[in-house]
């Protein structure tokens, strides 16, 4: 289904998008609406936000189904359907944060009796029990082994290959920011028909970022030498293969980091 959806408050409409939506039906039934939200931070006021997105999907309903009665159509479907939200938390620290909406309120004694609480769906990859995470055949197993190696550099990675090594790399650098993901070939070697694990990609990746803390060691040596006199710019410039301006931009950047 459509992820947008809007909503009027003081005479204006505003428009609120889920991730995922998807419709579950079977015979032309309509038996559930799922929706997914990905976080990669923790959100405390998470349990609203899916309050909001359920709240809009259930007014929808009753939309329809006045439109119905108006209209005296046949309803061959159960009137109502339940929406199931579920939270895809893709982040390298435990969600400790609110996952019920009486958590998120400011609430008085008196009022709590009063209150319906709300609570969120909320999967946490990266501690997924090792028995969950063998259910996943796909490259989703991949991204939680991914996920979870982060976590324990002991952990093991399932041995399968890639079956969409570029949607990964887009996700993983979506979640992380970390360019090097895109560097890493779709294919261990030119005789395996195009395919890599995740156990290489991660391997590949680690080195890369091994070759980038070696050559982070270089320059600030470098500069170090060039600031006690001991080197020129342009000596520790050539050092490094790059030009002065390159190496200036270099020095300013890690200094910063």
């Amino acid at each position: 289904m459509s992820p947008v959806s809007a909503f009027k408050s003081d005479k204006k409409y505003y428009k609120q998008e889920r991730d995922v939506a998807k419709l579950w039906k079977e015979n032309g039934i309509r038996v559930a609406l799922y929706g997914i939200e990905n976080q990669t931070t923790v959100d405390s006021s998470m349990p609203l936000r899916v309050i909001a997105y359920d709240g809009v999907a259930y007014k929808k309903q009753l939309i329809e189904n006045s439109k119905s009665k108006k209209k005296k159509e046949p309803i061959e479907q159960p009137k109502f359907y339940p929406v199931i939200t579920f939270v895809l938390y893709l982040g390298d620290k435990p969600w400790k944060s609110n996952k019920n909406l009486l958590d998120v309120l400011t609430l008085r004694p008196e009022f709590k009796p009063f209150v319906s609480d709300y609570k969120i769906n909320l999967i946490d990859l990266s501690y997924l029990p090792d028995e969950q995470v063998k259910l996943f055949k796909s490259d989703f197993r991949s991204l939680i082994d991914w996920l979870k190696k982060q976590k324990d550099p002991n952990y093991e990675v399932d041995p399968r290959t890639l079956d969409h090594p570029d949607e990964l790399k887009q996700l993983l650098y979506s979640m992380s920011g970390d360019e090097r993901v895109f560097t890493i070939p779709n294919s261990s070697n030119e005789e395996d028909g195009g395919t890599i694990t995740m156990c290489e990609f991660i391997d590949k990746l680690e080195a890369k970022g091994e070759a980038r803390g070696f050559e982070k060691g270089k320059v600030l040596t470098l500069a170090e030498l060039v600031k006690k006199g001991l080197l020129t710019i342009q000596q520790a410039a050539e050092e490094m293969n790059v030009t002065v301006a390159k190496f200036k931009a270099l020095t300013k950047k890690l200094a910063t980091d």
